[in-house]
């Protein structure tokens, strides 16, 4: 049984390079889907961890299962839609921001359902983490998040989750309703501080805190970039200040920051520790190119840790 189960969608990810002599436009083949990167970050970390989602029978579909297989990710739960494609993104590197176009619709992921649940698994796990872009791929998905949700809160499961705004898939009121919705589930919240400032619609941290919190969630982890998180626990905050390092590319920094969090909370029950190394996680994250590919390893983390 893992410990840890995310669910949602992942994506191939393919990275453009610069280009070539010719200039004709080069890209090299990654993989990402918020979600994923989240548990592969947990996994790194030495947490044991699951997946639940689908994907298509193709060679996208099996690079991905193959990613997990061998990053340890348990995939019992990972569904093979031979008939649906497995979907893709396209990145242009860069320090901050989101420079994505995607190629998604009517994914195998998109038709996870319900019904394809393991509620056993959700019950024995410890955390489940799913993200708001879990609850925007389809209406079908974002049954299937609430339900295993609802599983998780009523087995005593911690439930854990991003708010990762994506405007490309859902309008905001859209968002804000759904979000709102599944907040009273959440222990564990993870917002981004400029996507946050358009859920609450308010650019002031303190009410963006306590907004996140209002249903009683036991943690809200907002993530600022490179100013550091801040935490918010029994109404208290900490901010944390950041390992310096010359990002390259922003990409599944904040996944990789959760992933390691909760990994880390998980092992150490210390939240204050938890944000430090998660920290060491995010800021290597951002310090290559892709989403899964510069996401330290345990040691790795630990060695930079014990340097400071």
């Amino acid at each position: 049984m893992a410990d840890i189960l995310a669910l949602g969608e992942a994506l191939a990810e393919f990275m453009r390079l610069p280009d070539g002599p010719d200039r004709r436009p080069i890209y090299r083949q990654g993989f990402g889907g918020d979600t994923s990167n989240a548990i592969i970050a947990a996994a790194r970390q030495g947490a044991k961890t699951g997946y639940i989602s689908a994907v298509g029978g193709d060679p996208l579909g099996n690079d991905l299962m193959q990613l997990w297989a061998r990053e340890g990710v348990c995939t019992d739960q990972v569904k093979i839609k031979p008939q649906d494609p497995t979907g893709a993104y396209f990145v242009n590197p860069h320090p901050s921001g989101r420079l994505f176009s995607y190629a998604r619709r009517g994914s195998a992921a998109s038709h996870l359902a319900a019904g394809d649940l393991d509620e056993t698994k959700i019950q024995n796990a410890q955390i489940l983490h799913v993200s708001a872009i879990s609850l925007a791929v389809s209406s079908s998905m974002r049954h299937a998040a609430f339900k295993a949700c609802r599983l998780a809160k009523d087995a005593g499961v911690k439930v854990s989750l991003d708010t990762n705004l994506r405007l490309n898939l859902w309008t905001l009121k859209q968002a804000r309703e759904v979000i709102f919705d599944l907040l009273p589930l959440a222990d564990i919240v993870f917002p981004s501080d400029d996507e946050a400032e358009q859920l609450v619609e308010s650019s002031d941290e303190d009410t963006i805190l306590r907004t996140f919190a209002q249903h009683e969630a036991e943690f809200v982890l907002l993530k600022r970039g490179e100013k550091g998180p801040v935490m918010y626990t029994k109404g208290q905050k900490r901010a944390f200040q950041p390992p310096k390092i010359k990002a390259v590319d922003s990409t599944g920094a904040g996944d990789s920051f959760a992933g390691a969090w909760l990994a880390y909370y998980l092992e150490t029950a210390d939240p204050h520790l938890a944000v430090e190394r998660a920290m060491r996680v995010a800021a290597q994250t951002v310090g290559g190119h892709g989403a899964v590919e510069p996401i330290p390893r345990r040691a790795e983390v630990l060695r930079a840790v014990k340097a400071t």
